[in-house]
């Protein structure tokens, strides 16, 4: 299987690094091709100027992501949720990657929108602070619907999973461990 695992946390070291380690390794070691990307590394502006009107060019790093997403089968989104959504630097990511007539063809006719990305499959592992109740019961997990439904599926990504580590900030040592033993065997078995 070729992987395609994207780091959105802004900050080396974090817990989010230690997940697409885990996931990456296993990976590897189970013989699925991995091309593992740092968000923050890559050379680009991560702010939509001129939306879809505007002409802009597109940086090289920007054109090498979308080659590798038509390379993968799978994609992995390994993120924090902030405020109930992702990093800025994850949400300009997809502004920039995903665009018109890369990931989805809009007609002036039903259908409105074409996805271009079928034939992909996708993950996204987060953590996040609150208790799933609490951010259902206040946000109806808002995050999830939206990277699933608005950004993967609508460009095509099917089946679309998650796996998350709610309460982040309160998790044991012990807890997290099983999180990353988790995160190994999805990695092992590219899902």
């Amino acid at each position: 299987m070729k992987i395609l695992l994207l780091n959105g946390h802004p900050d080396e070291g974090s817990f989010s690094d230690s997940i697409a380690g885990v996931y990456s390794g296993a990976a590897r070691e189970a013989g699925h091709s991995v091309q593992a990307v740092a968000i923050r590394n890559l050379k680009f502006d991560p702010v939509f100027h001129g939306g879809f009107h505007g002409a802009r060019p597109v940086e090289a790093d920007i054109l090498a992501q979308q080659d590798l997403i038509r390379w993968c089968d799978h994609l992995v989104i390994v993120t924090p949720n902030w405020w109930w959504s992702a990093p800025a630097l994850l949400m300009g990511y997809i502004d920039r990657v995903f665009l018109p007539e890369f990931a989805v063809r809009y007609h002036k006719r039903f259908p409105y929108a074409e996805p271009l990305l079928r034939g992909h499959s996708a993950r996204v592992i987060y953590t996040q602070n609150s208790p799933w109740l609490a951010g259902w019961l206040s946000r109806k997990d808002l995050f999830w619907r939206w990277i699933r439904g608005c950004v993967l599926r609508y460009c095509g990504f099917y089946p679309v999973r998650r796996l998350a580590l709610y309460g982040a900030d309160e998790t044991s040592e012990v807890e997290r461990a099983g999180f990353l033993a988790e995160v190994a065997d999805l990695g092992r078995g590219a899902r």
